[in-house]
């Protein structure tokens, strides 16, 4: 077949379909029009269902002003729109925007939303819906693909994730939210770092057995509990194994730092092994993956780490502590010998360290009338 034959086969091809065009329109069929289930529900229910979203990241003064204006001035806008219906007001208070793990209310809406609760989201600006742009797309897509669509209103873009030019503008913004995110979270860490280089330790306490921390925020030795940490370096000095160490405590009903009942040779060897305890500080044992998910890495030699000497009070001498060590290196250094008592601290008074209940005191079942006595005393003598 020649070149003009294939020509004069594709020119009758198009000529075809040309007459089937133009035989549509000049012989009209009649075609019934279904409305669809959205304009259908869309005329039938009149008033959308609304709800909006507000998140701060932190519970400092002058955020919690602004996370109250959020849900009381969206509470009356959505009350005053006459085809709106208030479904909830969603607001998480003390949480990042960069993961939806820890907010709560937020999950509770995608859930509402799943349920078929909600037409429309309110949400002041697209970072406090989302920093995280994968989250967000991830979102939006799959409230716009619910069997009734929900919409993201974004107050400060005028803009409703269901119109349907919106996605390209949604995902440049969500980008630039991420990346102010990404700058915060670098901000925070290079002051941490620079705090770090100067000797300023940031030290929890709340579940550092042995230490507690003042009115004006300084690390304090707390001696019932160092005596226990005495306890267990003595111990370990003279042979005895961590498990047993453990298993003493636990007979002994001695609580951890945290108050948990149960001791294991795993938690005697990170009291062993904390510098704290002979007054140094090693800062940056761990680090954050990224600031999406919040990931925390034991940090062997990825990032430096920074050693501040004698910034504590210390619980055991140096000479103890360099001397434990050695021994943990090489286990078979130390003489094992099973002890089948440990002398209990004549007085062990668990203290609460942290949060609401700070300084109260936790009863002992087991105390006698004398001992009793005895500690309300010596808790009257400090407050006085």
């Amino acid at each position: 077949m020649d070149e003009s034959q294939l020509n004069f086969r594709k020119e009758k091809k198009i000529t075809r379909k040309q007459d089937e065009i133009r035989d549509l329109f000049e012989n009209k069929r009649v075609v019934e029009v279904i409305p669809s289930k959205e304009n259908k529900q869309e005329n039938s229910n009149l008033k959308k269902r609304v709800a909006a979203y507000c998140r701060v990241s932190t519970y400092a003064e002058t955020q919690s002003g602004s996370f109250e204006l959020q849900i009381q001035a969206y509470r009356e806008k959505i009350l005053k729109h006459p085809d709106w219906e208030l479904v909830d007001i969603y607001a998480d208070q003390g949480v990042s925007g960069t993961s939806m793990k820890k907010r709560d209310h937020f999950n509770r809406m995608l859930a509402d939303c799943r349920l078929g609760k909600i037409d429309l989201i309110i949400v002041k600006s697209i970072s406090r819906f989302s920093r995280n742009t994968l989250d967000f797309i991830s979102v939006y897509r799959e409230l716009k693909a619910l069997p009734v669509p929900v919409g993201i209103l974004i107050e400060d873009l005028n803009l409703n994730t269901l119109d349907r030019t919106s996605e390209t503008i949604l995902v440049m913004f969500s980008i630039i939210a991420q990346g102010e995110s990404e700058q915060k979270s670098e901000a925070i860490t290079w002051s941490i770092i620079e705090r770090f280089k100067k000797g300023l330790p940031i030290i929890p306490t709340h579940n550092l057995l042995g230490f507690y921390k003042d009115q004006f925020g300084q690390i304090q030795i707390e001696e019932t509990e160092a005596e226990v940490v005495r306890l267990i370096y003595r111990n370990f000095l003279n042979g005895v194994r961590a498990q047993d160490i453990a298993e003493i405590l636990m007979n002994s009903h001695i609580p951890t730092a945290i108050g948990n009942e149960k001791w294991n040779a795993s938690s005697i060897y990170r009291i062993l092994r904390n510098e704290k305890y002979c007054g140094d500080v090693l800062m940056q044992k761990t680090f954050t993956v990224d600031c999406f998910s919040h990931q925390s890495k034991k940090n062997k030699g990825e990032k430096p780490k920074y050693l501040l000497r004698n910034g504590i009070p210390k619980i055991i001498s140096r000479k103890e502590w360099i001397k434990t060590q050695e021994l943990l290196k090489d286990p078979c250094k130390g003489k094992k010998k099973k002890i089948e008592t440990i002398e209990k601290p004549k007085f062990y008074v668990l203290k609460i360290k942290s949060g609401m209940f700070k300084n109260f005191i936790v009863l002992d079942t087991e105390w006698s009338q004398s001992e009793l006595e005895k500690i309300i005393l010596e808790g009257d003598n400090t407050n006085d």
